[in-house]
């Protein structure tokens, strides 16, 4: 994942960080489908915090975390294409990977949400054993589409002036880690999502 490619814009490359981008059609509407199915099919865990136990306000939402493996090496070579594409084209980062992904879901029977936060961990303290890097860029993927409510937000400093990403079916959206952002509260049906954090040496 190397910042190696010619741009054809040098000036945005060099000079503009985008708070979020975005990349479409990554999957048909069958493979979405189908990696649902798979996803549902291994079960759900109970979010938490960095760890912490759930906290009832800030985050409610089911996950699971699936690792490379016969079925999901798939869904692993077209992200990593669709990652590299973003990366080289819009931030440069220099990334070296990620373990797994994180399939959520947001139920509207308990108004599923996550509130403000950062996806970068800060301190010594907060950090999991399990990260021996940071967290550079992030991305999700909505999907489906049969749900109302859990917009994805971002927040470049004022709240009172959160940006609403648009994520239709089958977007990927990327964003550097340390941007704020939110889900708001899911009010019909479930939202399902991949999320996946890519790690790296610490910025400088």
């Amino acid at each position: 994942m190397k910042y190696g490619t010619i741009s054809n814009s040098p000036y945005e490359r060099s000079v503009v960080t985008y708070p979020f981008v975005w990349w479409d059609n990554a999957f048909t509407d069958e493979e979405l489908g189908q990696i649902i199915d798979y996803c549902d099919a291994q079960g759900l865990e109970r979010a938490q915090v960095m760890g912490l136990e759930e906290i009832e306000d800030g985050r409610r939402c089911d996950i699971k975390f699936h690792q490379r493996n016969d079925d999901t090496a798939w869904i692993y070579e077209r992200m990593n294409a669709v990652i590299e594409g973003l990366n080289n084209q819009f931030y440069g980062f220099d990334l070296n990977g990620y373990g797994a992904f994180q399939y959520t879901t947001y139920n509207a029977a308990e108004r599923g949400a996550y509130h403000w936060h950062m996806d970068i961990c800060l301190g010594k303290a907060s950090l999991p054993p399990s990260m021996v890097q940071p967290r550079k860029l992030s991305l999700t993927l909505l999907l489906n589409d049969d749900f109302e409510g859990g917009e994805f937000m971002v927040n470049l400093g004022n709240e009172a002036h959160a940006e609403r990403v648009l994520t239709p079916k089958g977007r990927v959206i990327a964003f550097p880690s340390f941007i704020l952002h939110s889900v708001r509260p899911v009010t019909k049906g479930i939202r399902k999502s991949i999320v996946i954090w890519v790690t790296g040496a610490k910025f400088r």
